[in-house]
């Protein structure tokens, strides 16, 4: 089980490098918005015939399905201004900063759901910060 797990999040890193790289071509001549809403189709459209070919119905609590919607709107605002940045900056830059946004569900965990911290996780979030630093140098 673990081994498909890392399988996906290897498979994730990937995509994620492709999806930066795509982003940053079709702002050349796409305002950050259009780049967006257009990637967003494309997005909906492979979701949408996947969540059609496996037959599941979209169940969950209320809350579960607001907390569904409200991260498609952090997702949405964090794209555009993602596609923003790449219009004005190094897309090397832009991504290895953008890359640390796992610092934040880091802190949170810590602070909103008590999840221990310990020093290892300190030094790696640490690292990552200053492996950035040397990216934007």
């Amino acid at each position: 089980m673990a081994t498909f797990a890392i399988a996906l999040a290897l498979a994730t890193l990937f995509l994620f490098g492709g999806w930066v790289i795509m982003a940053d071509l079709a702002t050349r001549s796409l305002s950050p918005v259009n780049a967006v809403f257009l990637s967003y189709v494309s997005s909906l459209g492979i979701v949408g015939a996947y969540v059609f070919a496996s037959r599941r119905p979209i169940v969950g609590t209320n809350t579960d399905v607001v907390f569904a919607l409200a991260s498609g709107l952090f997702l949405a605002i964090g794209t555009i201004s993602f596609y923003g940045a790449l219009t004005r900056g190094n897309v090397a830059v832009v991504s290895a900063i953008a890359a640390l946004y796992f610092v934040v569900p880091v802190l949170f965990g810590v602070f909103y759901f008590e999840t221990p911290l310990s020093t290892t996780n300190v030094v790696g979030i640490g690292l990552a910060v200053v492996a950035v630093v040397l990216i934007a140098s």
